[in-house]
């Protein structure tokens, strides 16, 4: 009899064990086994500075965005914009620089600024004024800014991997560093807003005071 029952305790225990692992995992415990996919970064194989021995500057890598790079102390006062054209052939990105348009792409680039700002800001029912504020990000996106200049250029050709790290493609990115002294946007961000505010006057106490705090916030700069 104790034999039996050993052998039922047994069977009973394989029986538990087969419904825990037909049992569905619950959330937790898929995230608590979930692997995160291998991330495969490009590799360079040249650069501008190759040939000569040099590295590849803090600016392409670390700071990618441009707007990281404005923390720092020789750009405080600065507005910083990195533009950057991709191809497979490196005459055909460097076509690209000859033809760039620095005033179109920073009046760009500043106006996309300015909504991506306003988007993330708390300034109430933002609903009340967005037409207002696309009005002004149209004004800034044909502005000129006297003061951008061209402080660097950089150009790579990296190999890029699949997921499962497989070579893929090889591509050619051309960078290039622009600044705008910071005055010189606030102030023109300020005089769109004044415009607007001009040229359609606002139809409440409740819109005058919404555009209130929006000039506000854009006070501060960017």
């Amino acid at each position: 009899m104790k034999h039996l029952w050993k052998v039922a305790v047994v069977m009973v225990a394989i029986g538990l064990l087969f419904v825990a692992c037909k049992t569905k995992p619950t959330p937790e415990q898929e995230q608590a086994v979930k692997v995160e996919p291998q991330v495969y970064p490009p590799k360079v194989i040249e650069h501008k500075l190759t040939a000569l021995g040099g590295d590849v500057p803090e600016w392409v890598f670390q700071y990618a965005n441009g707007e990281d790079f404005e923390e720092k102390r020789d750009y405080r006062d600065m507005y910083v914009f990195i533009f950057e054209q991709t191809g497979k052939d490196l005459e055909g990105v460097k076509a690209w620089t000859r033809s760039f348009s620095a005033a179109t792409e920073v009046a760009r680039m500043v106006s996309t600024r300015v909504m991506n700002k306003f988007g993330g800001a708390q300034v109430g029912d933002k609903d009340m004024v967005e037409t207002y504020m696309e009005e002004v990000a149209k004004i800034l996106a044909v502005a000129e800014y006297a003061g951008a200049r061209k402080k660097d250029d950089f150009w790579l050709y990296r190999q890029f991997y699949d997921d499962n790290g497989k070579p893929t493609e090889k591509i050619y990115t051309y960078f290039l560093f622009y600044t705008v002294p910071r005055e010189q946007i606030d102030a023109a961000i300020q005089r769109s807003l004044d415009a607007q505010s001009n040229k359609e006057k606002p139809k409440t106490e409740e819109e005058q005071a919404a555009r209130d705090r929006v000039k506000e916030l854009f006070s501060e700069g960017l």
